[in-house]
């Protein structure tokens, strides 16, 4: 066959971007700070929807990758049952996840993102703290289907689950554990949660040596420094790490455009250390 472009795509987007000296005597400060908002929607598909793995869509209208999915309603007080739905314009629910109509539930771009970095320089000392931001998009936790799956599957288990219903009049959005059974296991929105994150991305701190002690030790500069990546992260995602996507093997590779958002076992980004010494002759 011949590959073809089927539709169109519409980008708009605005980037801001600051640069202040606040201090600049003995004791030196200096900001730069960003944001950037941008935004995409499918303008023609020439056809029908496109999905790739039933969760992320390409709808006419839409942005690119929006979730579709069953409106998860939480557990019925009554007998534990997973409820959903029945469309997102009544508060009707159902226990038959078949007659849950999908619905646009969230959307993996994120209304805007950014960064601020503040440099501080006092007598022969340096600090950099770099923070990263992203705020207004959803993410797909693939692998909470099968660890908060009221033992419906092989994980182990997260916390939740000792919110799970267990008796009749139990108010809780867990529903009741069934080994073997997909109770409320299936694609739904019980597995999409807001990924917006506050990350401290670096701190950078470092000495260089006074120019009198360089030079008894033949060297032109010298600065030790500690370095510490991915410090800390605050944000509400339910799943390991926010900032995470799906990369796919073999064809879906091809449409990993379309599956944005989906964190499938993706492992956290990890918290590095770092001491060095640099020395210049």
């Amino acid at each position: 066959g011949v590959w073809s472009n089927v539709g169109s795509l519409e980008n708009k987007g605005l980037e801001f971007a600051l640069h202040s000296n606040n201090l600049t005597g003995a004791f030196k400060w200096t900001t730069d700070f960003n944001i950037a908002l941008n935004r995409n929607k499918i303008l023609d598909i020439n056809g029908p929807e496109i999905t790739p793995n039933g969760i992320n869509y390409v709808i006419e209208g839409q942005p690119i990758g929006v979730f579709k999915l069953r409106k998860f309603a939480g557990a019925d007080p009554d007998n534990g049952d997973a409820l959903y739905y029945i469309d997102d314009k009544s508060n009707e629910t159902t226990n038959n996840y078949n007659l849950a109509k999908e619905v646009i539930v969230g959307s993996p771009n994120p209304d805007f993102t950014g960064g601020l970095n503040n440099y501080f320089e006092y007598k022969g000392i340096d600090l950099n703290v770099l923070l990263s931001f992203v705020y207004g998009n959803e993410v797909f936790n693939g692998g909470g289907r099968y660890q908060s799956a009221n033992a419906d599957w092989f994980d182990n288990q997260t916390i939740d689950q000792l919110k799970r219903w267990q008796k009749p009049g139990d108010i809780t959005d867990v529903p009741q554990a069934r080994l073997g059974e997909g109770n409320g296991t299936n694609n739904s929105s019980r597995y999409l949660s807001d990924a917006s994150y506050l990350r401290i991305r670096n701190i950078n701190l470092g000495y260089n040596l006074p120019k009198g002690l360089t030079g008894k030790l033949s060297l032109s500069t010298a600065r030790v420094y500690i370095v510490v990546q991915n410090l800390y992260t605050l944000t509400n995602y339910k799943g390991w790490d926010p900032e995470v996507n799906y990369t796919g093997t073999g064809r879906s590779t091809q449409n990993t455009n379309i599956i944005q958002g989906y964190d499938f076992y993706t492992a956290p980004q990890a918290r590095t250390y770092t001491v060095g010494i640099n020395l210049m002759f």
